[in-house]
Protein backbone atom coordinates (compact mmCIF):
# COMPACT_ATOMS: atom_id res chain seq x y z
CA UNK A 1 0.00 0.00 0.00
CA UNK A 2 1.55 3.40 -1.07
CA UNK A 3 2.08 6.07 1.47
CA UNK A 4 0.40 9.03 0.29
CA UNK A 5 2.45 12.78 0.72
CA UNK A 6 1.52 14.75 3.32
CA UNK A 7 -0.92 17.75 3.08
CA UNK A 8 2.12 20.28 3.40
CA UNK A 9 4.34 18.58 1.12
CA UNK A 10 1.22 18.62 -1.18
CA UNK A 11 -0.13 22.06 -1.10
CA UNK A 12 2.54 24.79 0.70
CA UNK A 13 4.75 23.96 -2.54
CA UNK A 14 1.87 25.61 -4.73
CA UNK A 15 1.32 28.79 -2.84
CA UNK A 16 3.43 32.11 -4.59
CA UNK A 17 5.60 34.13 -2.36
CA UNK A 18 2.32 36.30 -1.45
CA UNK A 19 -1.72 36.09 -2.03
CA UNK A 20 -4.71 37.45 -1.14
CA UNK A 21 -7.21 35.02 0.11
CA UNK A 22 -11.09 36.17 -1.16
CA UNK A 23 -11.94 36.56 2.90
CA UNK A 24 -9.21 39.40 2.75
CA UNK A 25 -6.53 37.07 4.47
CA UNK A 26 -3.02 37.68 3.20
CA UNK A 27 -0.87 34.52 2.90
CA UNK A 28 3.01 35.26 2.95
CA UNK A 29 5.72 32.83 2.35
CA UNK A 30 9.08 32.99 3.67
CA UNK A 31 11.11 30.25 2.76
CA UNK A 32 9.14 27.22 4.31
CA UNK A 33 7.42 29.17 6.58
CA UNK A 34 3.56 30.65 5.74
CA UNK A 35 1.99 33.48 7.13
CA UNK A 36 -1.85 34.48 7.82
CA UNK A 37 -3.01 37.96 8.47
CA UNK A 38 -5.68 39.78 8.51
CA UNK A 39 -5.52 42.41 5.19
CA UNK A 40 -6.81 46.25 5.44
CA UNK A 41 -10.08 47.12 4.62
CA UNK A 42 -8.81 48.56 1.51
CA UNK A 43 -8.07 45.58 0.15
CA UNK A 44 -10.51 43.27 0.94
CA UNK A 45 -12.52 42.39 -2.10
CA UNK A 46 -16.16 43.39 -2.33
CA UNK A 47 -17.08 40.01 -3.08
CA UNK A 48 -16.09 39.10 0.41
CA UNK A 49 -18.63 40.97 2.39
CA UNK A 50 -21.63 40.11 3.95
CA UNK A 51 -25.00 40.45 1.79
CA UNK A 52 -26.84 43.39 2.98
CA UNK A 53 -30.47 44.96 1.85
CA UNK A 54 -31.29 46.37 -1.04
CA UNK A 55 -30.82 50.26 -1.14
CA UNK A 56 -28.68 50.82 1.87
CA UNK A 57 -24.87 52.24 2.46
CA UNK A 58 -22.00 50.67 4.34
CA UNK A 59 -20.36 53.18 6.30
CA UNK A 60 -20.60 54.78 10.00
CA UNK A 61 -22.89 57.26 11.90
CA UNK A 62 -21.84 57.45 14.88
CA UNK A 63 -18.17 57.99 16.85
CA UNK A 64 -15.61 56.39 17.43
CA UNK A 65 -14.40 53.25 15.34
CA UNK A 66 -15.64 49.65 15.46
CA UNK A 67 -17.70 47.83 12.45
CA UNK A 68 -19.02 49.28 9.33
CA UNK A 69 -23.10 49.90 9.70
CA UNK A 70 -25.46 49.71 7.03
CA UNK A 71 -27.18 52.47 6.64
CA UNK A 72 -29.98 54.06 4.83
CA UNK A 73 -30.87 57.67 2.76
CA UNK A 74 -33.11 60.22 3.76
CA UNK A 75 -33.59 63.59 3.92
CA UNK A 76 -34.62 63.66 0.33
CA UNK A 77 -32.03 61.63 -1.08
CA UNK A 78 -33.21 58.16 -2.80
CA UNK A 79 -31.69 55.25 -4.44
CA UNK A 80 -32.40 55.80 -8.27
CA UNK A 81 -32.05 51.80 -8.86
CA UNK A 82 -29.52 52.97 -11.50
CA UNK A 83 -26.47 52.45 -8.78
CA UNK A 84 -26.26 55.91 -7.73
CA UNK A 85 -27.87 58.42 -5.24
CA UNK A 86 -29.94 61.51 -5.96
CA UNK A 87 -32.86 63.90 -4.93
CA UNK A 88 -36.55 62.50 -4.28
CA UNK A 89 -38.62 63.49 -7.04
CA UNK A 90 -40.62 65.36 -4.51
CA UNK A 91 -37.34 67.12 -3.24
CA UNK A 92 -36.45 68.27 -7.46
CA UNK A 93 -40.08 69.13 -8.44
CA UNK A 94 -39.90 73.14 -9.23
CA UNK A 95 -42.92 75.36 -9.53
CA UNK A 96 -43.20 78.35 -11.81
CA UNK A 97 -45.73 80.83 -11.77
CA UNK A 98 -47.60 82.60 -13.78
CA UNK A 99 -50.06 85.53 -13.52
CA UNK A 100 -52.71 86.76 -15.85
CA UNK A 101 -54.61 89.96 -15.56
CA UNK A 102 -58.18 89.54 -18.13
CA UNK A 103 -59.98 92.12 -18.73
CA UNK A 104 -61.03 93.62 -21.82
CA UNK A 105 -58.31 92.28 -24.11
CA UNK A 106 -56.51 88.77 -24.10
CA UNK A 107 -53.41 88.60 -21.95
CA UNK A 108 -50.23 86.88 -22.28
CA UNK A 109 -47.60 86.00 -20.09
CA UNK A 110 -44.23 84.58 -21.66
CA UNK A 111 -41.92 82.48 -19.03
CA UNK A 112 -38.05 81.07 -19.68
CA UNK A 113 -37.16 77.82 -18.48
CA UNK A 114 -33.50 77.63 -17.97
CA UNK A 115 -33.34 73.65 -17.64
CA UNK A 116 -34.73 70.62 -19.31
CA UNK A 117 -37.50 69.01 -17.11
CA UNK A 118 -40.80 67.33 -17.54
CA UNK A 119 -43.92 68.97 -16.83
CA UNK A 120 -45.77 66.83 -13.86
CA UNK A 121 -48.57 68.79 -13.14
CA UNK A 122 -50.67 72.42 -14.01
CA UNK A 123 -53.08 74.18 -11.85
CA UNK A 124 -55.06 76.95 -12.80
CA UNK A 125 -56.92 79.15 -10.06
CA UNK A 126 -58.94 81.76 -11.00
CA UNK A 127 -60.32 84.70 -8.71
CA UNK A 128 -64.06 84.22 -9.63
CA UNK A 129 -66.14 80.76 -9.77
CA UNK A 130 -67.64 81.26 -12.41
CA UNK A 131 -66.43 82.72 -16.23
CA UNK A 132 -64.89 80.56 -18.96
CA UNK A 133 -62.06 81.84 -20.43
CA UNK A 134 -60.12 80.20 -23.37
CA UNK A 135 -56.74 78.98 -21.67
CA UNK A 136 -53.64 78.24 -23.92
CA UNK A 137 -50.19 76.98 -23.19
CA UNK A 138 -47.27 77.35 -26.03
CA UNK A 139 -43.91 76.64 -26.19
CA UNK A 140 -40.77 78.00 -28.22
CA UNK A 141 -37.33 77.63 -28.70
CA UNK A 142 -35.64 81.26 -26.89
CA UNK A 143 -33.25 80.98 -30.19
CA UNK A 144 -36.37 81.22 -32.62
CA UNK A 145 -38.53 83.89 -30.82
CA UNK A 146 -40.65 84.92 -31.03
CA UNK A 147 -41.31 82.71 -34.27
CA UNK A 148 -42.00 78.79 -33.65
CA UNK A 149 -44.38 78.25 -31.17
CA UNK A 150 -46.51 75.24 -31.05
CA UNK A 151 -49.35 74.15 -28.77
CA UNK A 152 -48.54 71.70 -25.54
CA UNK A 153 -51.80 70.33 -24.69
CA UNK A 154 -52.71 68.55 -27.46
CA UNK A 155 -55.47 70.56 -28.69
CA UNK A 156 -57.70 70.02 -25.36
CA UNK A 157 -57.05 73.70 -23.32
CA UNK A 158 -56.93 73.91 -19.59
CA UNK A 159 -61.36 74.41 -18.77
CA UNK A 160 -62.26 76.05 -15.47
CA UNK A 161 -64.68 74.20 -13.30
CA UNK A 162 -65.98 76.18 -10.29
CA UNK A 163 -62.73 78.98 -11.18
CA UNK A 164 -60.13 76.37 -10.78
CA UNK A 165 -58.24 73.74 -12.84
CA UNK A 166 -55.74 71.03 -11.91
CA UNK A 167 -54.29 68.50 -14.42
CA UNK A 168 -51.39 65.66 -13.43
CA UNK A 169 -52.80 62.85 -16.41
CA UNK A 170 -51.48 65.12 -18.92
CA UNK A 171 -52.68 62.65 -21.55
CA UNK A 172 -51.81 63.72 -24.66
CA UNK A 173 -49.65 66.79 -23.79
CA UNK A 174 -46.08 67.51 -24.57
CA UNK A 175 -44.44 67.52 -21.41
CA UNK A 176 -40.75 67.76 -22.42
CA UNK A 177 -39.16 70.64 -22.07
CA UNK A 178 -35.30 71.54 -23.05
CA UNK A 179 -33.43 73.92 -21.43
CA UNK A 180 -33.83 77.37 -23.43
CA UNK A 181 -37.92 77.08 -23.92
CA UNK A 182 -40.24 79.92 -23.67
CA UNK A 183 -43.24 78.54 -22.21
CA UNK A 184 -46.39 81.05 -23.08
CA UNK A 185 -49.25 81.46 -21.12
CA UNK A 186 -52.36 82.83 -22.31
CA UNK A 187 -56.33 83.65 -21.96
CA UNK A 188 -59.15 85.17 -23.38
CA UNK A 189 -61.63 87.43 -21.40
CA UNK A 190 -63.98 85.26 -19.47
CA UNK A 191 -66.01 87.50 -17.05
CA UNK A 192 -66.32 88.10 -13.81
CA UNK A 193 -62.85 86.65 -13.93
CA UNK A 194 -59.90 89.06 -13.65
CA UNK A 195 -57.16 87.19 -12.50
CA UNK A 196 -55.62 83.61 -13.28
CA UNK A 197 -53.07 81.92 -11.57
CA UNK A 198 -50.73 79.26 -13.74
CA UNK A 199 -48.27 76.99 -11.80
CA UNK A 200 -46.52 74.82 -13.79
CA UNK A 201 -45.08 72.04 -11.69
CA UNK A 202 -41.63 70.84 -13.87
CA UNK A 203 -39.24 67.93 -12.73
CA UNK A 204 -35.44 68.67 -13.78
CA UNK A 205 -33.99 65.76 -15.74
Amino acid sequence: MGTQPSLRARILPRFPAQVLAGTGITITKNGGTYTFAAQAYANIPITALQSIPSDRLLGRDTSGTGAVEILTAGGGLGFNGAGSLELTANHRIRGVPAALLIGATPSVQDTLIPYSCTITRVTIISDATSGNPTITLQKGNFSAWPTGLVDITGGVNPVLVAGKYQNSTLAGWTTGINAGDIIRFSSTTGAPITRLNITLELLPL
